[in-house]
């Protein structure tokens, strides 16, 4: 039988996959909570139980989304694989995990939405601050194996990459796909860039 905090902890993240669905598809200032109470299946009470505001829900959805997001790139940027390999590794895994699972599209209109919330804001910036060092960090190590040149500025080729990402899933929405494809020329046109 099921403890009260398993209980809670399942209702919880019922709340992030049915929100998270929801910004995805309405963004977050299309969608009320009271369309995600109601999709959740809850009461206002239990959802209340579990979260206070509808800023604070939001950015719980953000703050799951890459959590499971750092599980997957995690397996990529800790592996044995030359760096450069897994500096490439990181777009292709985040776009073949945005393409597989919907809801995560909500990340990128949650971050535009939460950067002008009051409280919000420094944790999306932070968020978008280590996606960048980790890539820069990658991009350091190829340095050290002699596959990037040293005189390369890891951390702004990091940052070209990450905003390159952001602006590519935009457009790929826009589009109704086509996120792998525009990361493979992304990865190509850096590719030639850091290695002549």
């Amino acid at each position: 039988m099921a403890t009260t905090t398993e209980r809670g902890e399942r209702t919880r993240l019922r709340i992030l996959d049915v929100a998270a669905g929801r910004y995805a598809e309405h963004g977050y200032a299309g969608t009320s909570l009271n369309e995600i109470i109601r999709a959740s299946g809850l009461t206002k009470g239990a959802f209340y139980f579990h979260f206070d505001s509808k800023v604070e829900l939001a950015l719980e959805v953000y703050r799951h989304k890459q959590h499971q997001w750092l599980g997957r790139v995690s397996e990529i940027t800790t592996s044995t694989a030359p760096a450069l390999e897994r500096f490439i590794g990181l777009g292709r895994t985040l776009a073949e995990m945005i393409e597989a699972d919907p809801a995560a599209r909500c990340v990128g209109k949650l971050a535009e939405a939460l950067v002008d919330e009051p409280g919000a804001r420094e944790h999306v910036l932070r968020q978008l601050d280590a996606w960048v060092e980790l890539a820069a960090g990658l991009l350091r190590e190829a340095q050290a194996e002699g596959d990037v040149p040293g005189d390369a500025d890891a951390h702004g080729v990091a940052e070209v990459a990450v905003s390159s990402f952001i602006g590519m899933e935009h457009v790929a929405e826009m589009r109704g796909g086509g996120l792998r494809e525009q990361v493979e020329r992304l990865i190509d046109v850096l590719s030639r860039a850091l290695t002549t």
